[in-house]
């Protein structure tokens, strides 16, 4: 006698079997990002943390190998000495006011001249807003000289007002471009109502395409502002005594001066940079995600 076992799966069983399937890949694929997640955010991550770590540590503990994770002593020495022995405050105040300014120039002039290169039909307007474009890309050695001979024909050398003028020149393009694709997104036709309910063209402008541009604006002030912070040859070419020093050109004039300045005060400089961009980051955080993906999605 002959015993058969029937191995058929029940047709009811595949389904779950699938279902169990398609959980694996979707944890595995979970587990994966995560992973690349988090080796990026470590990747860029812990050089901030260690610049952090290292501006409390004192400065013969900086020197010593192999080096401490952790300080063994923490200390503020670091930042009091950044305030009392240098002029960090004159840099701080001078990038300040160039980062600010600049930002909110290349923001009315960006938005203003957007608004016309989408609003309103003249010759040329399509190789004008391309032209803009190539001025963007060019990289700022380039310009450097140029401008730096109109400057001098000024009479504008060693001062911040040069500085202003070349940061709005070098962002201008962008904003122009990135707000003209956000303006051609928004309906001519909410203008139009508002200007038959008794509003002016720019009145119009500014009570309805304005706030509808808030992300766009928001946006392209967060560039203009992280390039003004951070820029660093147009201050080197154009300004040349010390109370005219922004930041970066300012901090970078230390390295190699151990017999002057220590590394844990340029340590502590390189915090405060940083922390006025961070913030300002998250402050504007959630307008920039909206405007950067719907300049995007407007732009196509």
């Amino acid at each position: 006698m002959t015993v058969t076992t029937d191995t058929h799966i029940p047709a009811r069983a595949e389904p779950r079997r699938h279902r169990q399937i398609d959980d694996v890949h979707y944890l595995a694929n979970r587990v994966m990002i995560y992973l690349l997640a988090l080796t990026a955010v470590t990747v860029v991550g812990f050089p901030l943390f260690w610049m952090v770590i290292s501006s409390f540590k004192p400065g013969s503990e900086l020197y010593v190998s192999p080096p401490t994770f952790l300080p063994n002593e923490w200390t503020l020495n670091n930042y009091r000495d950044l305030f009392v022995q240098t002029n960090f405050p004159v840099y701080f105040m001078n990038s300040l006011f160039v980062a600010g300014t600049s930002t909110a120039l290349s923001l009315v002039i960006g938005g203003i001249g957007a608004y016309s290169l989408s609003r309103f039909n003249f010759f040329g307007i399509g190789s004008f807003a391309r032209v803009a474009l190539i001025c963007y890309m060019l990289p700022e050695v380039l310009i450097v000289l140029p401008l730096y001979i109109y400057v001098i024909q000024l009479g504008l050398a060693d001062t911040l007002i040069a500085l202003i003028i070349a940061n709005t020149a070098f962002t201008l393009p962008l904003a122009l471009w990135f707000m003209r694709s956000y303006y051609n997104a928004i309906p001519m036709s909410l203008e139009e109502s508002a200007m038959v309910d008794g509003c002016t063209r720019l009145g119009a402008m500014l009570r309805v395409t304005v706030p509808l541009a808030v992300p766009g604006l928001v946006s392209v002030g967060v560039f203009s502002f992280n390039h003004a912070w951070n820029e660093f040859l147009f201050a080197l070419v154009f300004t040349s005594s010390e109370s005219k020093k922004v930041l970066p050109l300012g901090l970078a004039t230390w390295i190699g001066q151990d017999n002057i300045y220590s590394w844990g005060m340029l340590l502590a400089g390189a915090v405060l940079i940083t922390l006025p961009v961070m913030a300002f980051y998250l402050l504007v955080q959630k307008k920039l995600v909206v405007g950067l993906s719907e300049g995007g999605a407007k732009g196509e």
